[in-house]
């Protein structure tokens, strides 16, 4: 049986209530963006206490933030793993020995405050990592067409092509874009390669469209033969579009 008063003196700011026999809610002053109190509860597993949410706390990220993609899924994974606790069909847990109540509890807190703003954290790790997603992806997905990486097809060594398939009537060309200054730079490739008659059809990957400025969003437009919205969007659909301009 969990010695709750003994908890409550080697923790300070701390009460709990009885759910169901055996099962404690903690009530500690975090909160959620909403004002609510966090859902933390605690329960007797074998000789150790376990700290969870009951699963409460991605059913409430859930009515702002959708785990739809296997990115979100990898991100909300990351944060929970790196934070010694475990996911169980949405119950995120930390098992801890008693004598450990105490940093067990501050340990999960900081757990359940990453996953509850996970659509900043997932924003930020796909801006950072962008180009490491799109590669990976890029790599892996079109191997077998002999995709070549970090292609110069002028004398010009500035104008650089992401990824080339050239198993194709033309040349696919594909370009990775993350801000103005990359769709400025895939613009400006295109149009020599076109005034060089270089035969390719140029592929633009966003890494979000619509965060470009109105005049780079035009000039791409303009200029490329396909774009996908968003990496998300050319994992779906690229693949299908790349083998159809094979065929």
């Amino acid at each position: 049986m969990i010695d709750l008063e003994g908890l409550k003196r080697n923790f300070g700011r701390i009460d709990f209530r009885e759910k169901r026999p055996g099962l404690y809610k903690v009530i500690i002053p975090y909160f959620y963006e909403d004002g609510d109190m966090y859902d933390i509860f605690i329960e007797e597993v074998g000789t150790k206490i376990r700290i969870s949410d009951r699963g409460l706390t991605l059913m409430k990220l859930s009515y702002s933030f959708d785990l739809d993609t296997q990115h979100k899924k990898e991100v909300l994974e990351n944060i929970i793993f790196q934070n010694r606790c475990k996911i169980e069909t949405g119950n995120i847990y930390l098992d801890v020995i008693p004598s450990q109540f105490t940093g067990g509890i501050y340990q999960y807190i900081q757990t359940i405050s990453k996953v509850s703003t996970i659509d900043i954290i997932s924003k930020e790790i796909m801006k950072s990592y962008f180009f490491d997603f799109f590669t990976e992806f890029v790599s892996s997905a079109f191997e077998k067409y002999h995709v070549q990486s970090n292609i110069i097809p002028t004398q010009n060594s500035d104008l650089i092509v992401d990824f080339v398939i050239p198993e194709s009537k033309k040349p696919l060309y594909i370009f990775g874009v993350n801000d103005d200054s990359k769709a400025s730079k895939a613009v400006i490739s295109c149009l020599t390669f076109q005034t060089q008659n270089l035969p390719f059809r140029s592929i633009i990957v966003h890494e979000d469209f619509n965060k470009l400025s109105q005049f780079n969003r035009n000039q791409i437009t303009n200029t490329a033969d396909k774009q996908f919205t968003s990496l998300e969007d050319f994992k779906s659909q690229g693949s299908l579009y790349i083998e159809r301009e094979i065929a």
